[in-house]
């Protein structure tokens, strides 16, 4: 199994708080411990055409995602006001949380941040609903849409 450069398979995943709307609502992974898996995908930038193209596969899956006990969410480095007119523009349904301030904070603790540009590298990371980290799927190319067949069954259990 893939790991970053802090966290493999098994371990505990970071706990965050980030915003997920202009309004100031914020998500945070340790209120779905005992209850949910948390699929975290973390993307590079809003509007770019792979991210684009990347978040409407994720809501084609979410139905599965939320049949396994899942819940996916986006984590960028873009502000709040960006990511909510991203996700009205792309009709998705599932929280995009802002990395923004302090930038790219959340990315570092997950060891997927790009030093020097602020951005993710677009990682998808299960979360199970004990909180460790039991899945981490890199891509090759910052380019690559992750394949979520996978991310799937590891929802599963």
């Amino acid at each position: 199994m893939a790991e970053t450069a802090t966290l493999k398979v098994g371990d505990e995943a970071p706990d965050f708080e980030l915003p997920m709307s202009p309004a100031g609502e914020k998500f945070r992974l340790s209120d779905y411990r005992g209850k949910n898996a948390v699929i975290i995908n973390f993307v590079p930038a809003a509007f770019s055409p792979v991210c684009s193209n990347q978040l409407p596969l994720i809501e084609q899956k979410r139905k599965e995602f939320e049949a396994q006990g899942a819940i996916p969410v986006v984590i960028s480095s873009d502000g709040p006001w960006a990511q909510a007119a991203w996700k009205k523009e792309l009709g998705v349904d599932f929280p995009i949380l802002s990395d923004f301030n302090p930038l790219g904070e959340t990315a570092r603790k997950y060891g997927v941040l790009i030093e020097g540009r602020g951005i993710a590298n677009r990682v998808v990371i299960v979360v199970d609903k004990n909180g460790k980290v039991a899945w981490i799927q890199p891509t090759e190319k910052i380019t690559d849409i992750p394949d979520y067949d996978p991310v799937v069954a590891c929802a599963k259990g």
